[in-house]
């Protein structure tokens, strides 16, 4: 997207083991010096909040230069029972806040990574976001949903020739037991106990012979990103019942193949799902369960269907989200 318009000059900061990250930090800073020529006209963007931000955010603030961060979810909240979020690692954290006092604008995908109120995750988790953990924090807050190739993510196989009870979610590994329930496939599990009838596909994950995985589960290994559209067509339903997200990738493009998603009242979820699916309110079996009898018992989820694709094209293209990263570019 910003290729097409301005000159992009990156500079890697590989997931590693923590002993490297200062030898990451020197590698930044002689990126920065290399670059000293560029300076006067160079905007600063990193793709979430965490140790990669620090020095560019530093450096940016020292040069008096635009900086952005595009905030995406892990980098915004603090869940201690699940050890997952930028905010519940001292040490993580203290580079996350970092960043956030030295940046100019933070992007969100979704205006709830600020602060939201989070019932689904439990009384002593439900308060969320940046400014709840920084209250003071002082940027400029910018929202711009995820986009997507619509072009590429849409209906292929009709609803009404898809099998019957047919339900995906994009799964973690059944050996990562924290973010088995972050992501609430521990849901889908049972679910599938309750209903012996319908077809559960899991895409991305592997079996683990600690857990128990029913008959009528589908576990498919990882599938690079352009296959996925031929996954959703396979299905009529999809499933995504995280305790956290921001503005999920794989909801969208489900919905855009014209599945029908079942999603937790979480951040982005409620909204993108509109008119065109049903909301988990509490994170409870029986909950899901009566949610799923009701919409199998529907006569028109041919024309839902229909209706979820055309509302992801029309609200959340490639060429939108585009647009607004350059609008919000120029604005400095």
């Amino acid at each position: 997207m910003l290729r097409e318009k301005y000159r992009v000059i990156t500079c890697a900061f590989p997931e590693a083991e923590k002993w490297k990250t200062p030898l990451l930090f020197i590698k930044q800073i002689v990126f920065l010096l290399k670059h000293i020529s560029s300076w006067k006209s160079a905007t600063t963007i990193c793709q979430f909040a965490g140790y990669h931000s620090f020095i560019p955010c530093l450096w940016a603030w020292i040069a008096g230069r635009p900086s952005i961060i595009v905030v995406g979810g892990t980098d915004c909240v603090s869940f201690p029972s699940l050890k997952y979020g930028h905010f519940q690692n001292p040490l993580l954290a203290l580079f996350t806040k970092l960043s956030y006092r030295f940046v100019k604008t933070v992007s969100a995908v979704h205006h709830s990574l600020f602060l939201r109120n989070n019932p689904y995750a439990g009384e002593k988790e439900r308060h969320q976001g940046i400014l709840h953990f920084m209250p003071s924090a002082d940027f400029k807050q910018n929202e711009i949903p995820n986009g997507f190739d619509i072009d590429w993510f849409k209906i292929l196989t009709p609803f009404e020739e898809r099998p019957n009870y047919s339900f995906i979610s994009i799964s973690v590994s059944l050996d990562d037991p924290i973010r088995l329930k972050l992501k609430g496939i521990d849901l889908i599990l049972e679910l599938a106990n309750r209903l012996p009838q319908a077809q559960f596909t899991l895409i991305g994950t592997k079996p683990n012979p600690m857990i128990k995985v029913p008959q009528n589960v589908h576990l498919v290994p990882y599938v690079p990103n352009p296959e996925l559209k031929n996954h959703y067509n396979k299905n009529r339903y999809y499933l995504q019942l995280s305790i956290s997200e921001g503005f999920p990738n794989a909801l969208c493009e489900a919905m855009a193949c014209g599945c029908i998603p079942i999603v937790s009242d979480v951040a982005s979820m409620p909204q993108i799902v509109g008119e065109s699916g049903s909301v988990l309110k509490h994170r409870d079996v029986e909950e899901l369960a009566s949610i799923i009898s009701d919409r199998l018992q529907k006569q028109n989820e041919s024309e839902i269907s229909q209706a979820a694709s055309l509302s992801i094209s029309e609200r959340y293209s490639w060429n939108r989200r585009k647009k607004e990263l350059w609008e919000m570019i120029e604005k400095g």
